[in-house]
């Protein structure tokens, strides 16, 4: 109902009203007058007639502008509840007190009681909350005041999954200005902006141009105490959230705040036995957005409540059949109806009877008359603080399911108990484990599940909450190990309840064990290959001991012999004869030279490996040099190219460089225009590939899987000298840095040979 309609229907019910107050305080002086008489009713119907005409006009006189009637009327009725049905009633001074209220009526009529009180400025119809158009905002749409961006930027992200976009900002300023252009359906802002005067006039400037609601403001980031909740609740906060923030709470009062479904009105059940009154009433908050039921008869409000499901419920403290105490008392002891407020409309000036009303099951006792402003702004209060509780029921509701949900659900085992060990309740998951019904598990309580042996019982049970290891006692005897998790906290009603979380552990025991004895095989056989190895490197080194003494001997006897015997018969022997000899010669120099390369291919794998800093390139040129110096008839082109500094032993890596560049030297020799090249170079995963190339005989790479074994030759002994063991011995000393090692080639065209070297680049 718009302002102006709302003063004319008040100007309305103002005259109707005082039209009809004659016919009222006649009606009234008339019942008086039967009081004490003869031949009316008697004298305690005449009284409670007369009372309770008294009572309306105390409740409706001021409501409707005349404040005097309504003083007047409360004196008669004071008089006749306290002295009605007293002996000699009504006396001298009875009549003298009810008879001065009466002209204290006919004077206020007469004088015509402006009605100033009554057309006071209603609350605004749009705090019912959602009727109000939201068409100049974007629902959706937060701004977050945070000075920590990234904490800013973590926020928004977590509320973009609740469908919230938001935009960020360092300071109140620019978000004033954003405002401007697209208004933010709710403010976040860090506490440390309450006092920014620019950030309520941020909030404030936002209402819609059609009178919807302003901003809503949230406060985060501070700490719990009360002074910065109380700071929040100065700088108009509709929430505040403290470290940590709890993203999920925030995002469920955002929807409240922000949700563009209009709310249902708030719904006003009037008990009144006054009808003209209660028909005010209801108009009154109908004009500020509520919808309304009258009831003038109480034994009616119980269908009403179910009917109407009301947000609030206004009741008349003295009414006929029966009075308000004892009907707020019936309707407290339906359960359904136990939280729905109740407000006493009343004249009744009483202390006590106020106590009594609101020790019954009362939740504010507003004393008549009352003004329409003070009428709007107790119910939308009341009314808003219970759809609150719902909401808040429904939310507890939701979350009890959830737990519920989980609780029977699980594999884990849950107990509910108390601090002493009760168990209230357990889930189907810790009756299966403990093979025992949820009545025998209570029975049991806590020390009944657990096996008092294990030492660490005692620590578990006197701790206020923890993790650990137990040995837990099943309905058969049978005993099996359980990880528990328990945690402690405190009900609504002060009692300490414990939450015990029990998971059975027996394979993962058993997995360990396995994994034990697995480990100690393990180790018992690596000790024994330990000493299967270290027997074998004792014989290895037993045989080369052998070669290196016992057999070169006989290498030593045949070759002096033959010498011996070619002094002997030198003048007789032919020259096929001396030919043999020195073939002879010739085969134990060959022997020999391969027991040698043998000794040094054993003795390579037992070598101790030093690895130092060494210049590959720097050591090639050096070889190179070595070479040409040994052979200086030889014209050679050789390059080394830039090549970094390893991490290996210097002496092997001399040994295995000698070993390739002296093979490119060799293979070479039939060339005009030798060359050999020495570098490295990154493969496509970045390790490092050293390399040597020449462009000399080169070999079949059908044959490449024999290159690297010991006295394996690709070539006839008469094309190039050599026993067959280098590139074998290169191999090992290559593998013993942790390397590979791999060529390429064709016949004619020179061999490349590649080698890596782990940890090989410094």
């Amino acid at each position: 109902m718009p302002s102006t309609t709302l003063a004319l229907y008040l100007q309305t019910q103002r005259a109707q009203y005082a039209a009809e107050l004659p016919k009222k305080i006649a009606a009234l002086e008339s019942a008086l007058r039967q009081l004490g008489g003869a031949g009316g009713p008697s004298g305690e119907e005449a009284a409670l007639s007369a009372l309770a005409q008294a009572h309306q006009l105390t409740g409706s006189g001021g409501t409707f502008g005349f404040p005097l009637v309504s003083q007047a009327a409360a004196d008669i009725e004071k008089v006749l509840s306290l002295r009605a049905g007293a002996p000699g009633f009504p006396d001298e001074a009875a009549r003298a007190a009810i008879g001065a209220g009466l002209q204290q009526m006919k004077a206020a009529l007469a004088a015509g009681q402006p009605a100033t009180e009554a057309e006071a400025v209603l609350p605004d119809a749009n705090a019912n909350g959602g009727t109000a158009s939201r068409s100049a905002r974007a629902t959706r749409l937060l701004h977050i005041i945070e000075a920590n961006q990234p904490a800013a930027f973590q926020l928004a992200e977590q509320l973009s999954h609740s469908g919230y976009q938001s935009r960020i900002f360092a300071h109140s300023s620019a978000a004033h200005l954003a405002a401007a252009q697209v208004a933010p359906a709710a403010i976040l802002a860090n506490i440390g902006f309450s006092a920014d005067p620019l950030l309520a006039l941020h909030t404030a400037s936002a209402s819609t141009p059609d009178g919807g609601a302003r901003n809503q403001l949230i406060f985060m980031g501070g700490g719990t105490d009360f002074q910065t909740r109380l700071q929040a609740v100065r700088a108009g906060a509709a929430g505040y959230f403290p470290q940590p923030l709890d993203v999920s709470a925030m995002a469920s009062l955002l929807d409240q705040l922000t949700s563009a479904e209009p709310t249902r009105p708030y719904r006003v059940l009037l008990v009144e036995d006054d009808e003209g009154l209660a028909t005010f009433y209801a108009n009154v908050l109908q004009s500020a957005g509520m919808e309304t039921r009258i009831v003038t008869e109480p034994h009616r409000v119980m269908a009403a409540l179910l009917e109407f499901q009301p947000d609030l419920i206004t009741c008349d403290l003295h009414m006929p059949q029966c009075n308000g105490i004892e009907l707020a008392t019936l309707i407290r002891q339906q359960p359904e109806f136990l939280r729905i407020p109740i407000v006493f409309l009343s004249a009744e000036t009483s202390l006590d009877k106020q106590a009594q009303a609101l020790g019954q099951g009362g939740d504010d006792f507003i004393i008549k008359p009352v003004t329409p402003a003070a009428l709007v702004s107790a119910a939308q209060s009341r009314a808003r603080r219970y759809r609150k509780l719902l909401a808040a029921e429904d939310t507890l509701r939701i979350s009890e399911e959830r737990f519920r949900l989980v609780f029977e659900s699980s594999l884990d085992g849950f107990l509910q108990g108390l601090a002493d060990g009760t168990v209230v309740s357990a889930n189907p998951a810790a009756c299966a484990m403990l093979r025992m019904s949820e009545q025998q598990i209570r029975a049991a309580g806590i020390a009944g599940l657990v096996d008092t042996a294990d030492s660490r019982v005692a620590a578990m049970l006197t701790q206020t909450g923890g993790r650990g290891e137990l040995s837990c006692v099943r309905g058969d005897g049978t005993r099996f190990p359980v990880e528990v998790s328990s945690s402690r906290h405190v009900s609504s009603n002060g009692a300490v309840q414990v939450s015990v979380v029990l998971r059975d552990i027996t394979e993962r025991k058993l997995a360990e064990r396995q994994i034990m004895q697995l480990n100690a095989e393990l180790e018992s056989r690596v000790e024994k290959r330990t000493a299967e190895l270290t027997a074998a490197n004792q014989e290895l080194q037993a045989f080369s001991h052998a070669l290196a003494h016992d057999l070169r001997q006989p290498y030593i006897a045949i070759n002096g012999m033959t010498r011996l015997l070619e002094r002997e018969i030198a003048a007789a022997v032919n020259e096929r004869g001396k030919h043999y000899l020195q073939r002879i010669r010739a085969g134990v120099n060959q022997m020999n030279e391969r027991t040698d390369s043998l000794l040094a291919l054993a003795q390579l794998s037992r070598m101790q490996l030093y690895r130092e800093q060494v210049d590959l390139g720097a050591m090639a040129g050096m070889v190179l040099e070595t070479l040409q110096q040994q052979d200086p008839a030889r014209s050679v082109t050789t390059r080394v190219q830039a090549v970094p500094a390893v991490q290996a032993d210097a002496g092997l890596l001399l040994h295995l460089l000698n070993i390739l560049l002296g093979n490119a030297w060799k293979f070479t020799s039939w060339q005009a225009r030798a060359e050999i090249t020495v570098g490295a170079e990154p493969d496509p995963n970045g390790e490092m590939v050293f390399f040597v190339k020449d462009n000399g005989d080169g070999f079949d790479m059908s044959y490449v899987d024999k290159l690297f074994t010991a006295f394996q030759r690709l070539h006839a002994p008469g094309e190039f000298a050599g026993a067959g063991i280098g590139l074998a011995t290169a191999r090992r000393i290559v593998m013993r840095h942790g390397g590979r090692i791999w060529a390429m080639s064709a016949p004619g065209e020179g061999a490349s040979f590649y080698f890596t070297l782990a940890d090989g680049a410094s």
